[in-house]
């Protein structure tokens, strides 16, 4: 039998497919409107370092009104976080507000992951190294230095752990890894050479969202283990990024408890990609929080287990703006220029505790943003279900999200 949540979730995704495609018009004709003057509205913006956080301000609320977003977004407590879990924080170059959102805020998180490096394999027969770091020109030693020092300045420590994502590999070059201790070895002390060459307190590894095929699947874990053996045996920390292990329609993930039984000895934290339920294909909310709980679940039904503080449950700063052509990704300051100018009627969509909007602009469209009251019920999911938290990512948020941290 269908749970009643997914039940009702399917229901209101159907119809928000109706509403956006144009199928279910509850406005007025075009003959019953009244022309209504352009109401110009006072702006009185606040920015940079406030004495009180968002809660003092009374912002984090699920009668979310367009004005006080675009008035008080800007405004943030610079202070320390309070949290004893783990808070990752990923940080883009194609975003460079994260870079400043990692200095201010520093303290807030404990670990700051750029995302900066890619490992490629090597198909030239002319050398005998089989993969290469790129990206290194993007590693910013003045920023690592600024990150720490802010944290410092409210005594906390905060790591910084590049990721770095093993992109192009093909099935043939996962499998030699599989078989090849010998390669293994290599990639560990070819990581671990990176790692104190740039003076990182560790990696964040991304695998599994490049992995071309579900074959590969069983075997990964031998793969992965003795590689962040290696790191953590010489003191750096390991974080391993895996995707969901269940999606929209009960499909099943490529990262399963299996997987997660067995890396958990081996790795310091799992980054969990617990977003990206909806897409511009299937429009509705971006993480259902009863989704995000089943994340957790289903990879570690204990809630009592200590591996379960090593799970970050994954927060996206980024929205979506829905249209019958598909939509796009939305980011904070775009997210707020659409609310300046249409001024629309937020509404809180209480079975995925996530917060939406419609408005008119080559068609209908419909905008899933994250609001601070929507982080909030994921702080707290998070808190209940004994886990820490990743951020996708601070250069697409506003600057007041991060008080909730």
């Amino acid at each position: 039998m269908v749970p009643k949540e997914e039940w009702i979730f399917f229901l209101h995704q159907l119809f928000m497919v109706l509403l956006i495609t144009g199928y279910c018009d509850c406005t007025l004709s075009k003959s019953s409107k009244k022309v209504k003057k352009e109401q110009h509205e006072i702006i009185n913006e606040v920015s940079g370092p406030l004495k009180e956080s968002v809660a003092e301000r009374e912002l984090v609320t699920d009668a979310l009104k367009w004005k006080d977003v675009v008035e008080q977004h800007k405004g943030y407590l610079p202070a320390a976080s309070s949290s004893k879990a783990a808070t990752l924080a990923y940080v883009t170059p194609w975003n460079n507000r994260g870079y400043d959102i990692a200095k201010w805020q520093g303290g807030r998180f404990s670990h700051v992951s750029p995302v900066w490096l890619q490992l490629k394999p090597l198909r030239d027969q002319n050398t005998e190294s089989r993969w290469q770091v790129t990206g290194l020109q993007d590693v910013d030693q003045g920023w690592l230095t600024q990150v720490r020092n802010s944290a410092r300045k409210v005594a906390r420590t905060t790591k910084i752990v590049p990721r770095i994502i093993f992109e192009g590999w093909g099935a043939g070059e996962f499998q030699a890894l599989v078989e090849s201790a010998a390669l293994r070895r290599q990639l560990a002390q070819d990581l671990l050479s990176l790692i104190q060459s740039e003076q990182f307190d560790g990696l964040v590894l991304e695998v599994w969202s490049q992995l071309p095929t579900r074959s590969l699947l069983g075997s990964m874990p031998s793969v992965i283990a003795p590689v962040a053996d290696t790191l953590r045996a010489a003191g750096y920390i390991v974080i391993l990024v895996i995707p969901p292990a269940v999606y929209q329609g009960k499909t099943e993930g490529f990262f399963l408890a299996e997987q997660f039984q067995a890396l958990s000895p081996h790795v310091d934290f799992f980054s969990l990609m617990s977003y990206d339920y909806s897409s511009l294909q299937n429009p509705g909310p971006n993480s259902p929080l009863w989704w995000m709980k089943e994340c957790v679940e289903k990879i570690e039904p204990d809630q009592d287990s200590p591996n379960r503080a090593k799970i970050l449950l994954g927060l996206n700063l980024y929205g979506i703006d829905h249209s019958s052509t598909g939509g796009g990704h939305v980011l904070g300051q775009q997210y707020v220029e659409i609310l300046r100018k249409h001024k629309p009627k937020i509404q809180y969509d209480d079975i995925s505790a996530e917060h939406f909007f419609e408005y008119t602009s080559d068609g209908r469209r419909t905008v899933f943003y994250p609001s601070l009251y929507s982080l909030q019920q994921r702080v707290l999911l998070a808190k209940n279900l004994n886990t820490g938290i990743s951020l996708w990512e601070i250069g697409q948020g506003l600057d007041y999200f991060y008080d909730l941290f």
